[in-house]
């Protein structure tokens, strides 16, 4: 295979990895934390109290994303490509082995730290997008290799969930436990690493004029959110991202405590959920943009978005919530890009690359601000983040058009 070649399926499966790696763990913690008879809390420590620490711990991962991908772009461009990649992916390894003992030992600190550490080792996507814009000859050649970039998200989410619910459920298997998914997860990543280390070539020159900014990802939301009518628009993405985040880390939560579903269920419904994102995030997407202008298309998703965790939350039906889930899933499919392409094209083309940079620190902000809110909401009320989700859509909405014609 030519050297370009593998470089390239380099970046792609380093994206793959930390992509599934992320998602295998998604039908494993809210079952192992909210077990009872898990010896990882005291036996006298009650479900909200365990809730209200999951929610910490969800943060982490994002937490660490959030801090660190700025500064992961510009050691790449400080050290190089090939550097930087090798480095992430290393310690993205270490961090799934720490985690996956962790959970061995039932040491809470290290499943904490090992969350972290992977959340700031995983933050290599902009690494890898740096990458495809290194080896794209042209801008068609680089948006059809972004389009496999997307593709490899959303396979790798439905693909990581699925095993992890599956491989986590002893009722399957005697051998399956909360740990098989952690350790599956360090063995790709160990291969991801190889891989790497072995046929990866760099791809860009190294500046030595680079200096390190340890709090870019403030610095740039800070300064962004100067600048005018785009100012609006970011906000309403952090709503919006805020209110799905809420829906997305906490559904698990909610199924476990309501319905007692096992790991290999949430499994299932994390399959279910990837396909309702793909149906609102292709399908959907291009039918309506078709018919209706973006902004008619955003206004219809977050009235509707409110209306649907509204319903979640007031609804005891399970069959009833997991179709109001279905359908807040596909609004949130469609609502993403659209929010994404209106930022874009309220920015000039000298600045794209900024401005969707501080849109992924926004992101990324959102990731780690809802489950640190949830996890107390949760201990308030059963179901308190579904209402929180709608109620922060809610606002979105209010301000959207409330300053929309300004």
């Amino acid at each position: 295979m030519h050297a370009s070649r593998l470089t390239l399926t380099s970046v792609y499966l380093t994206f793959f990895v930390d992509s599934l790696a992320w998602a295998i763990v998604f039908p494993v913690f809210a079952p192992y934390f909210l077990d009872m008879d898990n010896s990882l809390f005291s036996p006298s420590m009650s479900l909200a109290w365990r809730t209200t620490i999951l929610g910490f711990f969800l943060m982490a991962f994002s937490l660490g994303q959030f801090l660190a991908a700025p500064i992961m772009g510009e050691y790449a461009d400080r050290f190089g490509r090939r550097r930087a990649l090798v480095l992430t992916v290393f310690f993205a390894f270490i961090s799934m082995v720490f985690t996956a003992w962790s959970m061995e030992m039932q040491s809470l600190i290290g499943l904490f730290a090992g969350r972290l550490l992977s959340g700031i080792f995983a933050s290599n996507t902009s690494i890898c997008l740096a990458c495809i814009a290194d080896l794209s000859s042209d801008e068609k050649s680089k948006v059809t290799k972004f389009g496999y970039f997307s593709v490899l998200g959303g396979l790798s989410f439905v693909l990581g969930a699925f095993l992890g619910g599956k491989l986590s459920d002893p009722s399957l298997s005697s051998f399956f436990s909360p740990t098989i998914p952690l350790w599956l997860a360090a063995v790709l990543s160990l291969f991801n690493f190889l891989f790497v280390l072995f046929c990866f070539k760099e791809t860009s020159k190294i500046d030595t004029s680079v200096v390190f900014d340890y709090l870019e990802s403030f610095h740039n939301i800070k300064n962004t959110l100067k600048e005018g009518k785009i100012r609006l628009f970011y906000i309403i993405y952090f709503l919006f991202l805020f209110g799905w985040a809420m829906l997305f880390q906490f559904t698990p939560v909610l199924v476990v405590n309501r319905y007692a579903f096992s790991n290999s269920e949430i499994g299932d419904l994390a399959l279910f959920i990837g396909l309702c994102w793909g149906l609102g995030s292709s399908v959907l997407n291009k039918i309506l943009n078709h018919f209706f202008k973006p902004l008619t298309v955003l206004e219809f998703c977050l009235l509707m978005f409110v209306l649907l965790c509204g319903g979640i939350f007031f609804i005891s039906n399970m069959w009833c919530v997991l179709s109001l889930l279905s359908l807040a899933v596909i609004i949130g499919g469609l609502a993403w890009p659209i929010c994404t392409g209106l930022i874009s094209n309220l920015s000039s083309k000298r600045t794209q690359g900024k401005i969707l940079g501080v849109t992924q620190s926004i992101q990324s902000l959102a990731m780690t601000v809802a489950p640190l809110i949830g996890g107390v909401a949760y201990h308030v009320m059963d179901g308190f983040p579904f209402l929180l989700a709608a109620g922060s859509s809610l606002v979105a909405s209010i301000i959207y058009f409330a300053l929309k014609d300004r």
